[in-house]
C-alpha cells in the first residue's frame, strides 16, 4: 500500500536521541526529545524521502529526512504520537542501561501526553 504524501508546508513530529552534559558527571547524559519539523519537499530515488526542517533538540535549525514508509512509525502528525515513541523509547533505555547508576532521563516530552 503506497503511504500518502503529506503536503509541502505539514508540520511533522519525530523523536531524537540528545546528548546533555551536567555538572559532577563523567560524560554527556542521554534524553529522548520531540521535535517539529516543517515539509519542504521530496526527494525520490530507490524510494521516497520526506525532506523537513525544523529546530534540532540542540535549538538549530537543522535539515531532516524521512523515508515516506515510516510515517506512523518514527515520523507523526501529532506530537502526542512522537511522545508516546519517545515514553516506549526512554522505558526501553532505562530498563536496559539502569543499572549503570545514570541519574534517571529527562522527560521533556511529558507535556504533550498530557494534551
Amino acid at each position: 500500500m503506497k503511504s500518502k504524501r503529506p503536503e509541502i508546508g505539514t508540520v511533522l513530529w519525530s523523536v531524537h536521541e540528545h546528548l546533555y552534559y551536567i555538572p559532577d558527571h563523567a560524560g554527556p547524559v542521554k534524553e529522548y526529545c520531540v521535535c517539529s519539523s516543517v515539509v519542504k519537499g521530496y526527494y525520490e530515488g530507490g524510494y521516497v524521502e520526506i525532506v523537513t526542517s525544523g529546530k534540532s533538540p540542540d535549538g538549530f535549525q537543522t535539515p531532516y529526512r524521512f523515508k515516506l514508509s515510516e510515517l506512523g512509525k518514527s515520523v507523526f502528525f501529532t506530537p502526542k504520537e512522537a511522545a508516546e515513541l519517545a515514553k516506549r523509547e526512554t522505558e526501553r533505555e532505562e530498563r536496559v542501561w539502569g543499572w549503570i547508576g545514570d541519574p534517571p532521563m529527562r522527560r521533556t516530552w511529558e507535556e504533550y501526553l498530557a494534551e
